[in-house]
This record gives structure tokens, C-alpha cells and sequence, in this order.
């Protein structure tokens, strides 16, 4: 991510750089519309974002699989009617020798119910706790896109915030390169300049008018992918305090938000329940050399079942008990076995490297915290520094001891100070979200207590 930034005055020649923490564009008359805040643009993402609302419809399909392995426990019940048109002849010997004929021409009916209830059977019992498995997995996998959402649209966020200040930047830069064209020219015609000033100068205006064209490009193209997760183009944002001072984090140490990861990250959880769905499938396959035992009910009622009781009906009741034994199934049941097996070691491995992944960007993103504090203090005196080394560089321009090139060149130091700067304050920022994501925490009331701390109250206008 690209850190943008505005210039604070200092001369003449830098007239038009204005420091970002210090100013803020206000709306001009007739576009006074509310400021789009970082709390509004998540909240707006949950509601609008296809992705997200695509990982609700995906939660909710797996709260289903607790429903489906409970099935499996409860009483099956079937229904069966069957009618069949019998037509044909029917010969059978004479009472007096010989063969008598008899046109068939009728209908058999069956009629049955069935209820089964499983009394014990091992594959089944696996599926109804790998169906609560599969929806808790449900769950980790939601909160982790949830999270990925967050940190998508805090992004956006920050690049649409980004690409306004490159665009004010570039702007003032070409507009202050132009100043410096006019007085090398001016010099130049008074027989003070020298013709390469003039040229030098013309140099990096020209340059600044390319950026000024890419930078207006990579605003448009902001706008739009934030538009994309809150539903609508956003005219006004809310930026950084001109006062942003990093604060204190809460638990203060590396380990504590270590443990707090370990305990509660989505990811980790995924993991953790793909493991467990994993030993319920060695269950669940192993449960094929176990027997079953069921309990089964039956009431059937049949007219003219066959030939020799055609015009006879009956009503029959039965209850018993079922057991079924594998005894050989060519060693396929033992083949899934070991398959699953091996599939749980596969998945203990991807969770032992979970972890890993996450403790590293734990530690990450603390850092980042803290050394980002650090940075953005040496950064404050690098900028102080910068300025006034511009200020005596125009002083000497003026006095003859310095070319419009030493100017040319003290500008730009400044501007990437104040690039660095800014970019180091909007990573603070996200380092401390990613971190809270990192622990699963990354809530409303997180989201709010940054905007609280660190953005407002002056809109700029996204154009």
C-alpha cells in the first residue's frame, strides 16, 4: 500500500504543499453530504457485500448438517402402495380328465407401512457427531471470511483515503513546480539564471503533470472498489486526525495476544474442527464391521396377492428385531479405514501449520503496533527537518549558493518524508485491526473506538 501525503507551506516554492495532518479538504457549497466514517463503510460492507452475504448463505447450509446427522438416529418410516392388473388363463385339470380354462382378468394390491428405529449402530452415532462437527466447522469458516471482509473493506478504505492524497499532492507539487518554472525563467531573463535551471525545472514540472494524471486514474478506480462492498459511490471521508497520536494496546504484551489467537482465532478453529471431523470419519468408516441392531415394525394389507388367493385378502402385523452382521466385504471397510486415518494425520499437520502462520502474523502485526509508534515520532522530526532544510536551501537560491535544482531536489526529500509519514500512520491503524482480527476480536466495537481515536472530524471531498 502506497503512502500518500499533503505538504505543510513553507515558501514560496512550496506554497502548495500542505502537510496531511494538518489540513483537511472541506466540501465545497452545494456538496455538503455526510462524511462516509470507517464505522458507516463496515457496517454498510455487512449489508451490501456479495461476498459476505454468500458466506451467510454458506453458514446456514452448514447448520443443516446437524439436522442430517441426527436423521440417521431417529425412526425411519415408509410407505408403499402397489396395484397390479393381472390378465392372462388360467389352465388347471378337469374333475373328469383333461384341462379346464379360466380367464384371469383382476387387480393385486399391496398396501404397507415400515418403521425402523436403530437400536445401535456405530457408523450411524459417528454421523450425528460429525454432523455437529461440520456445522461448528460451519461457523469458524464464517467467522474467517467475516474477518477477511473487515479487513477488505478496511483496505478499500484506506486506499480510497490514499489516492485523494495523492491526488492533492500531485497537484499542489505540479502547481508549486510551475512557481519554480516561472522564477527560473525570470532569473534567467535577468541575467542571473542559467538556462539549465529553466530546463530542470520545465523537467519536473512535466513530470508532475504525469502524476497528476495516474494519481486522478488510481482515485476513480478507489472509489469504485469501495462502492462495490458499501452499495454506493462515496462522495466524502473521513481521514486522519491532524492531532493522530498512537495509543496503548490492550492486553499490552505479545504474549497475551499470542494466547488470545491461540484461544479464539477463526482459523485455528476451522482446524481444530476439521481434525475432529476427521476422527468421527475413522468412526463412522469403522462402524462397517460392527453389527446393527434395529427395531422394526411392520403392517401390510394385500387383495389377490397371487393366483391361488386371488380372491382372498389379508391384514398382517409384525414387530421385531434386526440384526445385521458384516462379515466380508472384499477389504474395502478396512481400506476406508486406513484412508481416514491417514486424512485425520493430514489435517493435524495443516492445523499444527495454522498456528505456525498465525503466531507469526501475530507477531507481526505487534510489531507492527509497536515499532510503528516508534517510526511515526522519528518520522514527525524527519518532516520538521526536511522543511527547514528547504527553507535554508531557498535562502541560499536567493543569496546564489544554491541552484534550483538543490531546491528541486530538498522538495522531494520532503515529500517522501511526508509520504513515509503518512503511510506509516495508516499502517499503525490497519496493524492494530489486523492484529484484533488476528485474535477473532475484530468487532463493531473495535471498528468504532478506532474511528473514535484516530479519524474525523473534517470530510474530504473524493474528487
Amino acid at each position: 500500500m502506497r503512502a500518500l501525503a499533503i505538504f505543510t507551506s513553507v515558501s514560496m516554492a512550496a506554497a502548495m504543499l500542505v502537510a496531511v495532518a494538518g489540513v483537511q479538504a472541506a466540501p465545497k457549497k452545494g456538496q455538503e453530504t455526510e462524511a462516509l466514517t470507517l464505522s458507516q463503510a463496515w457496517r454498510a460492507a455487512l449489508q451490501n457485500d456479495p461476498t459476505y452475504q454468500a458466506a451467510i448463505s454458506e453458514r446456514e447450509a452448514g447448520q443443516t448438517n446437524r439436522a442430517q446427522g441426527r436423521a440417521g438416529l431417529l425412526p425411519q418410516v415408509s410407505a408403499s402402495l402397489g396395484r397390479n392388473k393381472i390378465r392372462g388363463t388360467l389352465e388347471e385339470p378337469a374333475l373328469f380328465g383333461g384341462t379346464r380354462s379360466t380367464d384371469l382378468d383382476y387387480t393385486s394390491s399391496t398396501n404397507e407401512i415400515r418403521a425402523t428405529q436403530t437400536v445401535f449402530n456405530w457408523s450411524r452415532i459417528a454421523e450425528y457427531r460429525q454432523g455437529h462437527a461440520r456445522a461448528d466447522y460451519s461457523l469458524a469458516v464464517f467467522d474467517t471470511k467475516a474477518k477477511d471482509t473487515s479487513l477488505r473493506l478496511i483496505s478499500r478504505y484506506f486506499q480510497a483515503l490514499l489516492s485523494y492524497e495523492n491526488v492533492v499532492l500531485t497537484r499542489s507539487k505540479l502547481q508549486a513546480n510551475g512557481k519554480q518554472v516561472t522564477v527560473a525563467q525570470r532569473r534567467f531573463d535577468s541575467g542571473e539564471g542559467t538556462i539549465t535551471d529553466v530546463r530542470e525545472s520545465q523537467s519536473r514540472r512535466d513530470l508532475a503533470q504525469a502524476d497528476v494524471i495516474k494519481a486522478e486514474d488510481a482515485l476513480v478506480v478507489a472509489r469504485r472498489e469501495l462502492q462495490e462492498m458499501v452499495g454506493s459511490s462515496p462522495l466524502q471521508l473521513t481521514t486522519l486526525k491532524p492531532d493522530f497520536q498512537p495509543g496503548p494496546l490492550t492486553p499490552p504484551t505479545q504474549a497475551d495476544w499470542q494466547a488470545m489467537a491461540m484461544k479464539h482465532n477463526a482459523e485455528i478453529r476451522a482446524g481444530q474442527e476439521g481434525v475432529r471431523i476427521s476422527n468421527q470419519e475413522i468412526d463412522r468408516t469403522f462402524g462397517g464391521h460392527l453389527p446393527s441392531v434395529d427395531l422394526v415394525a411392520a403392517r401390510r394389507k394385500v387383495s389377490a396377492e397371487s393366483i391361488s388367493n386371488r380372491n382372498q385378502d389379508s391384514t398382517t402385523s409384525s414387530f421385531g428385531v434386526q440384526v445385521s452382521l458384516p462379515v466380508f466385504s472384499g477389504g474395502l471397510t478396512s481400506a476406508q479405514v486406513t484412508q481416514a486415518r491417514h486424512n485425520r494425520d493430514r489435517t493435524s499437520q495443516e492445523l499444527a501449520a495454522t498456528r505456525e502462520r498465525i503466531a507469526v502474523e501475530v507477531t507481526r502485526q505487534y510489531q507492527g503496533v509497536i515499532s510503528g509508534a516508534q517510526r511515526i515520532a522519528a518520522l514527525v522530526t524527519a518532516v520538521k527537518s526536511s522543511t527547514e532544510a528547504l527553507k535554508a536551501i531557498e535562502m541560499g537560491y536567493q543569496a546564489g549558493t544554491r541552484s534550483i535544482v538543490d531546491i528541486l531536489d530538498a522538495e522531494d526529500l520532503l515529500y517522501r518524508a511526508q509520504l513515509d509519514l503518512t503511510q506509516a500512520r495508516l499502517q499503525y491503524v490497519l496493524a492494530r485491526l489486523t492484529l484484533a482480527g488476528a485474535t477473532s476480536s475484530l468487532d463493531a466495537s473495535v471498528i468504532d473506538d478506532i474511528t473514535l481515536a484516530y479519524f474525523g472530524p473534517e470530510p474530504v471531498v473524493l474528487r
